[in-house]
């Protein structure tokens, strides 16, 4: 009940006695999945009959109840998954704009563009070129042009065939075909945490702090933390938009770090 958009729903019930699906796509304003998603989490409080309408369950009478009764007092989630770890992470996850709304749409859209952008531009910067959520740092001057080229804009590639790749797990994998333009739309904000680890790394390079021992040590810690960070929004933005148990969502996210790791590597070898 903590989540907006799941109260939002315990409510339409309420008020109307059952609701369709239809409706509550009007209403809200979200993609499939994330009702989908929603409707699977209160699924203890709603029910859906014969009829295909959903109707409140007797805890859902009980839950609408306390909710019109708290209607203004409750504003931020207090419980969003059940470990504790996952419930911390929450504070570092832009849900407004992962799980947005006909509202917020145009300003995801916008945000996405500015961390793509500024990808590009301090992945130029610093020299390197990306490969899902790690940076190469290459030597450009024995490449020809178009290898060049295609090295400065290996953000924008790298983010393409990372978004590809995981709408392609969704559907290979889960059979989730749902929610691929909206899933697009906000992927970018997965790559925010690493623009901020770039930012860092070139005020390193730049001041010639990553010459000291302690400055390049630092440098690599803040590599892992900001990937966790990435890790982490991967993990939730797949559990809202293609409705995966976030269990399961993070041990894709896991094993694609493995993987990428694992293929750079190799290629040193």
């Amino acid at each position: 009940m903590g989540h907006e958009i799941r109260r939002k729903i315990i409510k339409i019930i309420g008020d109307n006695k059952y609701t369709s699906f239809t409706y509550l796509k009007k209403e809200l304003g979200v993609s499939t999945g994330t009702i989908y998603h929603h409707l699977e989490t209160l699924s203890e409080l709603i029910e859906q009959k014969d009829d295909k309408k959903y109707y409140l369950k007797e805890l859902g009478v009980y839950a609408y109840n306390s909710l019109i009764e708290n209607l203004e007092t409750i504003k931020f989630p207090q419980r969003e998954f059940k470990s504790p770890i996952l419930r911390k992470l929450m504070v570092l996850t832009s849900k407004r704009f992962i799980s947005f709304n006909k509202k917020d749409r145009m300003y995801t859209i916008l945000i996405s563009i500015l961390i793509i952008i500024l990808g590009t531009i301090f992945n130029y910067l610093n020299g390197f070129s990306s490969f899902l959520l790690f940076f190469i740092d290459i030597n450009q001057n024995n490449l020809n042009l178009i290898f060049q080229i295609l090295i400065n804009l290996s953000f924008v590639l790298n983010f393409i065939a990372f978004f590809l790749l995981m709408e392609s797990i969704s559907r290979i994998f889960y059979n989730k075909n749902e929610n691929g333009l909206n899933f697009l739309v906000s992927f970018a904000l997965i790559l925010f945490p690493m623009i901020i680890y770039l930012v860092l790394h070139y005020i390193f390079e730049y001041t010639e702090l990553i010459t000291i021992n302690i400055f390049n040590f630092i440098d690599r810690i803040l590599l892992i933390i900001f990937q966790v960070w990435s890790l982490w929004l991967l993990s939730y933005s797949l559990s809202v938009k293609k409705g995966i148990k976030i269990e399961n969502c993070l041990i894709i996210a896991l094993l694609l770090n493995y993987s990428g790791f694992t293929i750079i590597l190799l290629s040193f070898i």
